[in-house]
């Protein structure tokens, strides 16, 4: 997908979650009712973080999608801030307790340290699995060349005393 096909994608995914929270959040009865758009907003702005950071690695990128991607980024952010105001105000908590946006920035946090965590141990596993399989693969081979030199020297020998029986 082109990048800026991925943009748009991400902040018309964006907007319309930003609508249906706006246009639902008095309406539902529990956070979790609004935890689908929420992560819609969520993937989007990763989306647009990710696309504006492949941008500033490429050589010939435009000045206008630059542009682009930054007002998007801030727009979106800004759209945010909105949302977790609203959400705030409709599940409000002590002062002394996290708002319920910030729990949920952090409920995603921690999920994302996990994910990031599981995909960092697959890859530690399968490059143990690799190396233990390379190490068998060594093994085998040096197995493998023993024999044939035990073979081949047993061969010689009866070839050497068939030789000595024959002259």
């Amino acid at each position: 997908m082109e990048p800026i096909t991925t943009a748009l994608a991400a902040v018309s995914a964006a907007s319309s979650a930003i609508s249906f929270i706006r246009a639902r959040v008095n309406d539902v009865q529990s956070v979790s009712e609004l935890s689908g758009q929420i992560s819609t907003l969520f993937s989007a702005q990763q989306k647009l973080n990710e696309e504006r950071n492949k941008q500033a690695g490429v050589g010939d990128v435009s000045f206008k999608s630059s542009i682009d991607a930054v007002l998007e980024a801030k727009k979106l952010n800004e759209e945010m801030q909105q949302i977790s105001q609203l959400i705030n105000m409709r599940w409000p908590k002590p002062a002394d307790q996290p708002s319920t946006w910030q729990e949920i920035l952090n409920h995603h946090n921690e999920a994302l340290r996990q994910q990031k965590a599981a995909r960092l141990e697959a890859m530690r596993e399968a490059a143990r699995k690799s190396e233990e399989l390379e190490e068998i693969i060594k093994q085998v081979v040096l197995v493998g060349a023993i024999i044939l030199i035990a073979i081949g020297l047993v061969v010689f020998l009866m070839v050497s005393v068939a030789r000595a029986f024959v002259i």
